[in-house]
């Protein structure tokens, strides 16, 4: 999974970076060897900050936690629970 954080000065300024560390903290500790970390330059959608890209899907008002959320959420799945037969 590639995950881009804008470290553009709109994103920056609302602490992107907190979301960089957190996700670098996050690959570090549960030892996810498939994240890819970035930062980018400005992904032109200011008013929403901050920005993180998703393996190319584009995230808005992202903070540590939510951004957090989602790469454990796509790299560690739950078994979908399958529904049980009734018999007769």
């Amino acid at each position: 999974m590639k995950v881009e954080v804008c470290t553009g000065r709109t994103c920056k300024s609302r602490f992107s970076g907190y979301i960089l560390t957190r996700l670098e903290n996050d690959k570090k500790n549960l030892n996810l060897k498939k994240l890819i970390l970035h930062e980018c330059p400005c992904t032109g959608n200011c008013k929403k900050w901050p920005n993180v890209i998703f393996d190319g899907k584009k995230e808005e008002y992202m903070n540590p936690a939510k951004a957090s959320k989602i790469v454990l959420d796509t790299l560690n799945p739950k078994p979908k629970k399958q529904a049980l037969k009734k018999t007769k």
